[in-house]
């Protein structure tokens, strides 16, 4: 019987195995299932998260569900990213890259923007800022062209505190307030909360700690019924900050740090364990509790060193200069001078060790004058005291002056790079509309010549074949052939505005040809006389793109000057020397002052210029009233 009961249990455990693989092993939803949970706690339970990732990733690999793989791989590197380790989660996110990589479709690219994010927040971990930024950039692209504007929400967040770095406090606010406002249009606790931690580090940057201190209610008031520890974390430590500098009520802010301290241990979030006992020390200092001062102080820069975080390792051997000096430990107070000094050298890419060792140098022969005085009188010895505190608190404010100017110069520099980036980022959306726009342009050429002229002529000869087997009045016989005349002036008109559109001679036969029967056609009309010159132009090579551009060019000046120079003649002249490309138009109208350039609403001058700044070229126009207007532009080919 007891064999009997075993060989049941045998069978039945199996059949549930069986069964368990069924649902989950072969079924991807299962696997996202699995990745949206994980996605949900990974901030209040990051173990549980982990032991779901992990789930995740076995199921997706013995599936071979790539996509799933990607994500689960992505979210285990973020939760690494939190704990400081950011090797290892590169490495997860190399693998999450490599598994959607060669997907077009749009879940796969929009994943591949979240990990772009990843990336970015790694780069700005280890405070390369330009690099941050342009991952950033190019993971809003994606988003974007995908339509999902929900997901910038992240890069926002995180640009919010670069910008901060950089002192840019408009920026740093844009950013913020973006991000607030798509979290509230997304009608989503979780990044209302996101939304709300940007907001109240920005007014917390700039001192404004009344605005830090209702946003962190407002906060913790929806992050707590959630159990988001991370978020409950960050609005304690905000209020933390309210208390401690501007109520200067110490022990409600050593509550509430405290209470901050606990949630970030829950979640091993590293740098915002070491933040925490940063504001410990600073506190404890501000209550004159110099024994708790120096033990938090100790504490954070010891964490901070362990992970790199310079920005508390600063802050906190700052506190132990003052915290070492007002308990009379000069020599330690000067050793974590040393150490600022050294640390702030390193931050800001600065060489600064001339004036360590000059500091050195002063502190070794007052340290020498102290001991040969040691015999002296109470007050000689408080004196000499007094004395090499007056000269390090001079020297630290002369470093720490020469430190900004770098600081300064190094933020310039790093605006500059994000400039470029935006500015290159201008240009390819300015690239992809008028390529569209040409697209378009050629599509409706093509359907009138081929379809609308098609049609025309066939009723022109089926009108002209129906004559023949007519009798009609003198009469109905006038009216027939006004008809004809008129089909005849329809398909010529109809093949005109396909010519403007599309000219068949630009694509046929290049540049020089087409811009040379389009000044034939406007000097046929009469409209305008136009003396066209080309020069190095016979066998010339011009890229169609370019070559589009200029005649589109062209035909915009021309068109300007006959409807508002009232000119009557025109030149339009074309030289190519080398890879340098000249257009110049000119003509003898009425001109105009350029000032009103800068005042102009039409888009005819606005497309002028945004094609001239797109093929990267530089644009020269010469006019006054009653002299005429001469346009000259450049262009490398």
């Amino acid at each position: 019987m007891r064999h009997y009961l075993i060989a049941v249990s045998v069978v039945f455990c199996a059949a549930l195995q069986t069964a368990a693989q069924n649902i989950l092993g072969n079924d991807t939803a299962a696997a996202n299932r699995l990745n949206e949970y994980a996605a949900k706690i990974q901030f209040s339970d990051p173990i549980k998260a982990i032991g779901t990732i992990e789930s995740s990733i076995a199921i997706c690999t013995k599936i071979n569900y790539s996509y799933g793989l990607s994500v689960a791989y992505s979210l285990r590197a973020g939760l690494l990213f939190y704990e400081m380790k950011l090797d290892s989660s590169k490495l997860l996110l190399d693998k999450a890259y490599v598994a959607i990589i060669n997907k077009k479709d749009k879940v796969s690219t929009t994943q591949a923007a979240t990990i772009l994010n990843r990336y970015a927040a790694i780069f700005q971990r280890r405070q390369n800022y330009d690099s941050a930024v342009g991952y950033y950039l190019k993971a809003m692209n994606i988003f974007t062209e995908n339509g999902e504007e929900l997901k910038i929400i992240n890069s926002y967040y995180n640009l919010s505190g670069i910008y901060k770095y950089l002192n840019d406090t408009a920026k740093m606010f844009f950013y913020a307030g973006e991000t607030n406002r798509l979290a509230v249009k997304a009608k989503d606790t979780g990044l209302i909360i996101r939304g709300l931690i940007t907001l109240a580090d920005a007014y917390n940057f700039i001192k404004n700690y009344d605005s830090t201190f209702l946003i962190s209610k407002k906060g913790l008031a929806l992050a707590k019924p959630q159990g988001i520890t991370f978020a409950i974390g960050i609005f304690n430590n905000f209020t933390g900050q309210y208390f401690a500098n501007k109520a200067l009520q110490y022990d409600s802010a050593i509550y509430y740090y405290n209470a901050a301290l606990a949630s970030f241990e829950a979640i091993n979030t590293q740098y915002d364990i070491a933040l925490v006992l940063q504001n410990l020390g600073q506190v404890y200092l501000k209550k004159k509790d110099y024994s708790n001062a120096l033990k938090f102080s100790k504490q954070a820069a010891a964490l901070a060193q362990e992970y790199n975080f310079d920005d508390v390792r600063t802050v906190s051997f700052l506190n132990l200069v003052y915290a070492e000096e007002q308990v009379g430990n000069i020599t330690e107070s000067f050793r974590y001078l040393k150490k600022y000094t050294a640390l702030n050298d390193s931050v800001q890419n600065r060489n600064s060790q001339k004036k360590v060792f000059e500091l050195e140098t002063k502190y070794q022969a007052q340290k020498k004058e102290v001991e040969l005085q040691a015999q002296q009188k109470i007050i000689a010895q408080k004196n000499s005291l007094n004395y090499l505190l007056a000269g390090s608190t001079l020297l630290l404010l002369i470093t720490l002056s020469l430190l900004y100017l770098n600081y300064r110069d190094k933020q310039k520099l790093q605006q500059q790079r994000i400039a470029d980036l935006e500015t290159q980022q201008q240009l390819t959306a300015t690239e992809a509309v008028l390529k569209g726009e040409e697209q378009e342009r050629t599509r409706l050429a093509k359907d009138l010549h081929d379809g609308l002229g098609g049609m025309l002529s066939g009723i022109k000869y089926a009108m002209g074949t129906m004559k023949g087997n007519l009798v009609m009045t003198p009469e109905n016989g006038q009216a027939f052939e006004r008809s004809m005349d008129m089909l005849d002036s329809s398909i010529k008109e109809m093949r005109r505005v396909a010519h403007n559109m599309m000219p068949e001679a630009l694509v046929k036969f290049g540049l020089d040809t087409a811009m040379r029967d389009f000044c034939n056609d406007i000097n046929k009309s009469g409209a305008l006389k136009i003396n066209y010159q080309s020069i190095g132009m016979d066998g010339a090579a011009v890229p169609q793109t370019t070559a589009i551009t200029i005649y589109r060019i062209v035909q915009e000046l021309i068109n300007n000057t006959m409807k508002h120079a009232a000119a009557q003649t025109a030149i339009v002249q074309l030289t190519k020397l080398n890879n340098l490309l000249s257009v110049t138009v000119e003509d003898d109208g009425k001109g105009f002052e350029k000032t009103i350039l800068q005042q102009s609403k039409g888009i005819g001058w606005a497309n002028i210029q945004s094609r001239v700044e797109f093929l990267k070229g530089t644009i020269d126009i010469l006019s006054s009233e009653g002299n005429g207007t001469s346009v000259h532009i450049e262009i490398n080919t």
